[in-house]
C-alpha cells in the first residue's frame, strides 16, 4: 500500500515505537501530548493511551480524528507536557484536530476503533493525509534526543509512582542520566534548564500522594 510505504519511509515501524506529538480535538477542547505509535500489518497506526491522561478521556468520549506531528525539536516535546499554552497550533487539511507549526511532517488520521485494556486503551488510526516539509539535513546532536527520552521517562513515572514504586525510582535515575548527557553535550542554557526541570518535576512527583496523572495538566474539575 502506498500509505504504508510513505509511513515506513517516515520511520514508522511494526516493531519499534515512533515518538510523535499527538494533537486531538473534542468539540472545543484541544490537547497535545507525546505518544509512541506503531504500525500494524494493514498499514494502520495504533497507540496506547493510559487512563488519567486528558488524551485518553478525549478519545474515549468520542474524538474522531487526530494529527501525528513529527518533530525532533525537544522544546516542542517539553511544551506538550509542561507548557501547553506555548504550543503554536495551525489548521490541518483533512481533520478537525490542529497541527503544530514548524514540524517536519504531519500524518492526519481518523480514529477508526478504540479498544479497552484495563489501565489503557488502544486507539487505531487510519491515515488520511501525509505531508512532509522540505528541510535541509542537519547533523545529529545528543542533547535533543536525551531531553525527549527524559520526557518519555517522566510520563511513565507519573503512572508507575503509584503502581510500582521501584520502577518509578528507576525511571527517575534514568532522567538524571539523561540530564547529565544534556549538560555534557551542549552549552545551550535553555536545553540545560529544561533537563533540570524535568528531573525536578520527577522528584516532586515521587513526593506527592497518590493522584491521577494528568501529565503536567491541572486537575480536571
Amino acid at each position: 500500500m502506498v500509505i504504508y510505504m510513505n509511513l515506513e519511509k517516515l520511520g514508522f515501524s511494526r516493531s519499534t515505537y515512533s515518538e510523535v506529538i499527538l494533537t486531538v480535538r473534542l468539540e472545543e477542547m484541544i490537547n497535545a501530548a507525546p505518544m509512541g505509535v506503531l504500525l500494524n500489518d494493514e498499514g494502520k497506526i495504533y497507540l496506547r493511551v493510559y487512563k488519567g491522561q486528558r488524551t485518553h478521556d478525549m478519545i474515549v468520549n468520542g474524538a474522531e480524528d487526530c494529527v501525528l506531528n513529527i518533530t525532533s525539536d525537544p522544546i516542542l516535546f517539553y511544551n506538550a507536557i509542561f507548557e501547553k499554552e506555548k504550543i503554536p497550533y495551525c489548521p490541518a487539511e483533512r481533520v478537525s484536530s490542529p497541527r503544530i507549526r514548524d514540524c517536519d511532517a504531519y500524518v492526519e488520521c481518523s480514529i477508526i476503533n478504540v479498544t479497552g485494556h484495563g489501565e489503557y486503551v488502544k486507539a487505531f488510526l487510519k491515515p488520511l493525509l501525509i505531508n512532509v516539509a522540505e528541510r535541509a539535513v542537519s547533523a545529529y546532536h545528543r542533547a535533543g534526543p536525551a531531553i525527549i527520552e527524559a520526557l518519555i521517562c517522566y510520563t511513565r513515572l507519573l503512572y508507575f509512582k503509584d503502581a510500582d514504586r521501584e520502577k518509578a525510582e528507576s525511571l527517575k535515575k534514568m532522567i538524571g542520566i539523561f540530564r547529565d548527557i544534556v549538560y555534557h553535550s551542549t552549552e545551550n542554557n535553555r536545553l540545560r534548564e529544561i533537563a533540570t526541570k524535568i528531573l525536578e518535576r520527577s522528584e516532586e512527583a515521587l513526593l506527592t500522594k497518590k493522584t491521577t496523572s494528568t501529565c503536567g495538566l491541572p486537575k480536571k474539575s
